[in-house]
């Protein structure tokens, strides 16, 4: 992967998290938070 790629994708990224946050329907603010809510969501802990 060159540079220009990962770039890219850092760019992405960062764009992606800043449209999140602009979201008030989502609780989260950034594109980590999202998934790790999503992750919770569908592998709930078993008791």
């Amino acid at each position: 992967m060159g540079p220009e790629t990962v770039a890219l994708i850092a760019i992405i990224v960062a764009a992606a998290s800043e449209i999140i946050g602009l979201n008030p329907k989502l609780r989260s603010n950034s594109v980590v938070q999202l998934v790790l809510a999503g992750l919770q969501s569908a592998f709930p802990k078993k008791k």
